[in-house]
Order: structure tokens, then C-alpha cells, then sequence
């Protein structure tokens, strides 16, 4: 008997137990926003000021007509945590009192948590009363520091290589390199958080691997950059972005794992009504101004030409239950500017022996006649008669359009070191 009884007490010991480490895993989330999500709280109150128990409350997002309700507690509270950021519509109800409809829309925002008050009236002929909700200057249920940059951002400001990532480099705290429009693709910009470029962004003097990425709350960071074959930081298209926040400090260790900034980008969903864009930017070097350097040396301006073009398209598939959105873009570029995979727009410069239009070698041997190779070696003779047959090929040989494929010097210095331009 005393046996069974032990047995009992030690098996609702570690119910107990099993029971507090849940709790402890999972502790009350009063506000529960993700780096995805954003939430909703507030306090109903009646026509004295005291707290109003036993409310109906009543959100819709007007997007997709998804409707979610709470009842406000004995304090009067009620809690939305984790909705997708958009705009919503709240309405709220009470025996005894009119019907609440806010006739604003209330925006909630990525991390963000909005607070709103609803002042119950007692029920009186006029059924409906009209709340206007108006947004708050400060964000006062969370010490994360950031802002919010929405759709009208992303699709209004300049973006030449429509790389959002310039964007997120305006909000205080960051600093980023000055962007490059020359630069192929969609910019170095975050694609590379280790990079010989400096490319990236850094936020409050920490490095720019510091940072964590989150793609509708999925980290997408990329601290080695392509090295291993990811292709960096996947950028959308900014026609497909809803809105993305940079979380700049203080934020809580929900929001990543990383010790610089963290960045939520979220992407647009399907609603109940179609909508859509078609777009198509075009660059091309007739309208770009010629580098400075290549105006010093005569050349012409390099060939940049650059299409981008691709759709957005959202909707229903069935009203309120099933809903679609997808978006393509494409880039098709010309780019005689970039210098490889470094990302740096650069002109190349070549410092070479004092080479003329004449590569015979009784010429190059009146040149070169007596000069040795930077490790020594036979010298050249005056006639040139032991250069190498494939050597003196290779400074004959021309392009298509009649240059020579190694070019002849277009300045060459009156006091020029010959053995110091011939071991170069």
C-alpha cells in the first residue's frame, strides 16, 4: 500500500514537473508579435471610466475578410497577438451599451504592437457610435528601436537596380556605402555581408554580418556571403514587398540570434479584390553621362543597357477562403562598366612599355635592343631578330575594328624609365 502510494506521489511529481518546464518553455505572451507578425491590444471602458468587463471585441482585416474576436477580461483587456501586418477595422459590443465601429483603419505594423481604447456609451436611440482611431506618434508597449518603411516607400523612392536593401540604409542607426548604379544585377547592397567592397549595412558601429535577415519571419541572413554557392541575401522585387521594418536596438530576443540590427521584410498575400501591376524600367547608356577619366583619355562612354521588367498580380480564387498572389521580375543587362564579380564600377588602366603602331621586329629591336626580362635572361638584340615568334604575334594582333589587342600607349612620360615600364 505504502509502495503504490509513493508510486502515485512520484509520478505527480513529475507531471508537476513536466507541467512548469512547458510553462517555463512557453511563458504568457500578453503581446505576441514575431518578426512576421504585428498585434493589437486595448482596454474597454464604460461611461464613468471604470473598466469594462465581458466585451465583445471584433477585428477584420480588410484585406481578406478574416474576422478574429476576444471578450475583454475583468480589468477590461483584450489581445490580437499575432496578425499579419495590414490594415484592419475594429468593432465591439456590449449589452447595454451602443455598438462601437471604428470608421478609421487601424495599420498594424511588423513588430509592432498597436493600443487602442474603446469608450462604451450607454444604449441610447442612436445604435452606432463612430470611433476615430488615430495613430500613435510613439510606440510605447515595446523599447525596440526602428522604423517602419511600407509599400508606398519601397514603390515611390528611386531604386536603380530595384535592390530595397537602399532603403533600409535611411533609417537612423545605419550607415551603408555610398550606392553604386554601375554595378550588375541588383547591387551589392546586403547581397554580400562579408565582402572586400565593404558592401552591406552597419548599424550603430556593429559589422555588418551582425545582422539578421528575416524573410516573412524566416531567417534568410547569409554571414558568408556566396562563398558557399547561396547567392547572398535574397532580394524581392519591390512590387512583391508589403513592408519591412529595420529593428535597430532594443529589441527583444525573440526577433533573432545575431547582435546588430534585425531586418523584417515582409511580402504581399492575396486579398479579396484583384489588383495588380505591369512595370518595365529601362536604362541604357545614351542617357548616362561619360566617366571623367575616360573624357581625360578620349574614350567613348562605356555600354550600360538594362532592362528590367515583370508583373505583380493578386486575388481571390474563392472569397474569403482562398487567395492568391504572385509576382515575376526580370533582368536583362548589358554592362560594360562593372568590373567582374568584384561589384565596383572601375576604369581600367594599363601601364605598359612605350609601344608604337609599329611592331616589326627591326622596330622593337631599336627599342628594347639590350633590355633583359625582370628575372634576367637574354637580352634582346639590337635587330630584334631573337624575339619570340609567338611574343611578336601577340603585339601584332588586332581586333575587328582594326586596334591592336595590346594598345599603344596613349601618353608616354618624356623622363620614362624604360627597364621599370618593360619589367611591368
Amino acid at each position: 500500500m505504502n509502495i503504490r502510494r509513493q508510486r502515485s506521489q512520484s509520478r505527480c511529481s513529475a507531471s508537476a514537473l513536466l507541467l512548469l518546464l512547458v510553462a517555463l518553455a512557453f511563458p504568457p505572451c500578453p503581446i505576441c508579435q514575431t518578426s512576421s507578425t504585428g498585434a493589437l491590444r486595448g482596454v474597454s471602458i464604460d461611461p464613468t471610466g471604470a473598466f469594462l468587463p465581458g466585451a465583445v471585441v471584433r477585428l477584420t482585416n480588410l484585406q481578406t475578410g478574416a474576422i478574429r474576436s476576444a471578450i475583454s477580461d475583468e480589468e477590461g483587456r483584450f489581445n490580437f497577438p499575432l496578425l499579419r501586418p495590414g490594415g484592419y477595422q475594429v468593432q465591439a459590443s456590449k449589452s447595454g451599451a451602443d455598438d462601437l465601429v471604428a470608421s478609421a483603419t487601424i495599420n498594424i505594423d511588423v513588430t509592432e504592437t498597436i493600443h487602442v481604447e474603446l469608450h462604451f456609451r450607454l444604449a441610447t436611440i442612436s445604435h452606432t457610435v463612430k470611433v476615430l482611431a488615430e495613430p500613435t506618434l510613439v510606440q510605447t508597449e515595446s523599447s525596440g528601436l526602428g522604423r517602419v518603411v511600407n509599400e508606398n516607400a519601397v514603390n515611390n523612392l528611386p531604386l536603380v537596380n530595384r535592390n530595397f536593401a537602399q532603403i533600409a540604409s535611411l533609417s537612423p542607426g545605419v550607415t551603408a556605402g555610398v550606392f553604386n548604379a554601375g554595378e550588375l544585377g541588383l547591387g551589392g547592397t546586403a547581397l554580400g555581408q562579408i565582402a572586400k567592397s565593404n558592401d552591406g549595412l552597419f548599424v550603430h558601429g556593429a559589422r555588418s554580418y551582425d545582422n539578421d535577415w528575416q524573410l516573412d519571419g524566416v531567417s534568410v541572413s547569409d554571414v558568408q556571403s556566396s562563398g558557399a554557392g547561396s547567392g547572398g541575401i535574397p532580394i524581392p522585387n519591390p512590387d512583391a514587398i508589403q513592408q519591412f521594418k529595420v529593428q535597430t536596438g532594443l529589441y527583444d530576443a525573440a526577433y533573432g540570434r545575431y547582435a546588430g540590427a534585425n531586418i523584417s521584410v515582409i511580402t504581399k498575400s492575396g486579398g479579396n479584390q484583384y489588383h495588380g501591376t505591369v512595370f518595365e524600367y529601362l536604362r541604357n547608356d545614351v542617357l548616362n553621362a561619360n566617366d571623367y577619366f575616360r573624357n581625360q583619355t578620349h574614350q567613348p562612354r562605356a555600354v550600360l543597357k538594362q532592362n528590367q521588367f515583370g508583373f505583380a498580380l493578386g486575388g481571390p480564387i474563392q472569397k474569403d477562403k482562398l487567395l492568391f498572389f504572385g509576382s515575376y521580375q526580370g533582368t536583362r543587362q548589358v554592362n560594360g562598366i562593372a568590373a567582374g564579380q568584384s561589384r565596383v564600377a572601375c576604369t581600367a588602366s594599363l601601364i605598359e612599355p612605350p609601344l608604337t603602331n609599329d611592331r616589326s621586329a627591326a622596330e622593337l629591336g631599336k627599342i628594347f635592343g639590350g633590355m633583359t626580362g625582370a628575372q634576367g635572361g637574354t637580352a634582346i638584340e639590337p635587330d630584334g631578330s631573337n624575339i619570340n615568334a609567338s611574343a611578336l604575334a601577340l603585339l601584332n594582333l588586332k581586333q575587328a575594328d582594326g586596334t591592336f589587342l595590346i594598345p599603344t600607349p596613349q601618353t608616354v612620360p618624356p623622363q620614362l624609365e624604360m627597364e621599370k615600364a618593360f619589367v611591368r
